[in-house]
């Protein structure tokens, strides 16, 4: 077992967050320290995770950030500050091929391009699937009021809709990056289709609010 498994074995982002200072409620919520961040936007726990930010990682990753440390800085710092009976020793690796470590090299930058593209996808769906919610939770309330609102397509669709879209957000903001990447290949196309539908929805609004203006 490596320093970093063994120190997750003891600490938790909570346990650090308190050691270094962070206000933490009792519903596990904290300001976040990445970014400037007034109300309390960051639950920490096992592991943390920002719901304004994004910012999320284990006990290691919050101290390095907090820091702005390497991981493996951190890892040392979380040994002495708290006591922990774990060896740190820097690992002592044999010269590589020089093919070897442009292969490496080639990986990594695809591997940086890959997750860069799902996180820029991540963010861009959070923001077409919150609009969403926001006509859908629209809909319910406007269309209720009707005599039959179960005769309206869009109070309909809001009924259909409002749970699976708060899952789909629920994934894209607190889920692995094994969830999210699964979910960038499994939805990224009805994401698309929300979005474009939505769209054309919304000139359709607008272009009526401006014929109410003009007549």
């Amino acid at each position: 077992m490596n320093i970093f498994k063994e120190i997750k074995e003891y600490l938790t982002a909570l346990q650090a967050a308190e050691q270094y200072g962070i206000k933490i409620n009792r519903n596990k919520m904290a300001c976040c320290p990445f970014h400037d961040d007034h109300h309390p936007s960051m639950k920490i726990d096992q592991n943390y995770y920002c719901f304004a930010c994004g910012a999320k990682g284990d006990v290691i990753d919050f101290t390095s950030r907090l820091f702005g440390i390497s991981q493996f800085e951190a890892a040392q710092k979380l040994i002495t500050d708290f006591g922990l009976p774990i060896r740190s020793e820097k690992k002592k690796h044999a010269p590589e091929k020089s093919r070897n470590r442009a292969s490496s090299m080639v990986q990594s930058r695809y591997h940086f391009s890959v997750k860069n593209k799902i996180l820029y996808w991540k963010n861009h769906a959070v923001k077409v699937l919150t609009d969403y919610l926001s006509w859908i939770r629209f809909w319910k309330k406007f269309y209720s009021s009707r005599q039959d609102p179960f005769e309206e397509e869009h109070f309909l669709e809001a009924l259909s809709n409002e749970w699976k879209i708060n899952v789909y957000l629920d994934i894209l903001l607190a889920g692995s990056g094994e969830e999210i990447a699964q979910f960038f290949m499994d939805k990224r196309k009805e994401v698309a289709d929300i979005e474009q539908r939505m769209d054309e929805y919304q000139r359709g609004v607008l272009e009526e609010i401006r014929k109410d203006c003009r007549g």
